[in-house]
């Protein structure tokens, strides 16, 4: 047999071309500040030559390490830091650097604090070109005789402005471009698992709906049939007719014990995969470092006690990922002979008062819904830690 199926080609990310391409800029400049140095011109106007060349050899590093996971970028000092000191080397070494400064922005800082930052730093430029005209530094502008030198100072500026917005929203659309696949990953990850717990919920519904029909449709025909044929053996004192009614009571009785038989192993109720739909869900998460305990003994056959449970990791982590700046979670199921027991820590900041959002909320919900209850505590520096409880029936 053929496979029709087509192999996907392997893409290169907006953000992969992104810093490739500021590197090769980065190493071209390079060829310019150090003649420059070399030659005792504008790179070392402020520095001695070798700190220009240091400060420049570290802004390459510093760029590659602050987008090096821009998908799960957080907001932090560090990223800040590096951008400083980034910035740093575009305003006293050569201001071509600024250019990858300003397409960097957007990649380690969330919105609002990105588009302040670029025009803080447009506006320091700004003061910066002025100060160095004014007193005679290494700067240059348009020279357009036709128009005044007011003129060709505002249209250089404006220019460069214009370099660094395109530079801003190019890196702002490679942020865009890795977390939205990093979101997309997460999504299809929940829902896979998602489907798969819907596929076996439904597969044990099919089996306590045939269970039924066998038992309250031919069980119930195959008694009333065993009723009348015993009748029938009564009535029928002598004769030809004795022996086949014998021996039709006979199979009715080994039928009705067979279809009694199937209808026990149907309802026999196998345990639910929560540890495989868990696995899949955890899948899209590439942010935690996350431990997944499941006990080898860990049994649970009510689909609407495993979709409870599963709903509530869920929320736990988007929990965690949005609000706790944790590294670590660790999900630890466990059972005893009374109920099930869900427990998700993470080693996050952790809050003094905790207010409970529509998630937890609704996890709370789901939990009594099915005589379960939930206890959350968390505390400064200590992290949060939720544990949910779930009363076994009398069968699981």
């Amino acid at each position: 047999m053929i496979s029709t199926e087509k192999k996907s080609r392997p893409t290169v990310s907006i953000e992969t071309l992104l810093r490739f391409s500021v590197m090769v800029f980065w190493v071209m400049l390079g060829v310019q500040v150090f003649t420059a140095t070399a030659t005792k011109e504008e790179a070392n106007y402020f520095f001695p030559p070798f700190i220009s060349i240091f400060g420049f050899l570290g802004f390459g590093p510093a760029f590659w390490i602050n987008t090096r996971n821009i998908a799960f970028q957080k907001p932090g000092w560090q990223p800040a830091l590096l951008l400083a000191y980034q910035a740093l080397c575009g305003f006293m070494i050569n201001t071509d650097l600024l250019y990858i400064v300003a397409a960097e922005i957007p990649l380690v800082l969330p919105g609002r604090m990105a588009f302040t930052w670029i025009v803080v730093q447009n506006l320091m430029l700004i003061a910066w070109v002025l100060w160095l005209d004014h007193i005679g530094g290494p700067v240059s502008f348009l020279e357009l005789p036709q128009l005044p030198h007011f003129l060709n100072v505002v249209l250089t500026h404006f220019s460069v402005f214009s370099i660094h917005a395109f530079a801003f929203f190019m890196g702002y659309l490679a942020a865009s471009e890795a977390r939205g696949r990093r979101d997309a990953e997460r999504l299809n990850a929940e829902l896979l698992a998602t489907q798969d717990l819907l596929a076996q919920s439904s597969r044990l519904a099919e089996r306590a709906f045939v269970a039924r029909e066998l038992h309250d449709a031919l069980g119930h025909h195959l008694v009333a049939l065993k009723v009348n044929l015993e009748l029938a053996q009564n009535l029928v004192v002598e004769g030809s007719a004795k022996t086949p009614i014998n021996d039709a009571l006979s199979l009715i009785k080994r039928l009705l014990s067979e279809v009694r038989g199937v209808v026990s192993n149907v309802r026999t109720q196998p345990r639910m995969e929560l540890r495989k739909a868990i696995e899949t869900l955890l899948a899209g998460i590439s942010e935690l470092s996350i431990e997944l305990v499941f006990p080898d003994d860990f049994q649970i056959s009510d689909p609407s006690h495993a979709h409870v449970l599963f709903r509530c990791v869920q929320e736990a982590v988007t929990n965690t990922l949005k609000h706790a700046k944790a590294k670590k979670l660790r999900i630890e199921f466990r059972n005893d002979q009374s109920a099930v027991y869900l427990t998700v820590r993470d080693d996050g900041m952790g809050v003094a008062n905790l207010e409970q959002n529509h998630g937890l909320k609704g996890m709370r919900e789901r939990l009594e819904s099915v005589n379960g209850e939930l206890d959350i505590a968390s505390a400064p520096r200590r992290g949060f830690t939720l544990t949910a409880r779930i009363a076994k029936p009398d069968r699981l």
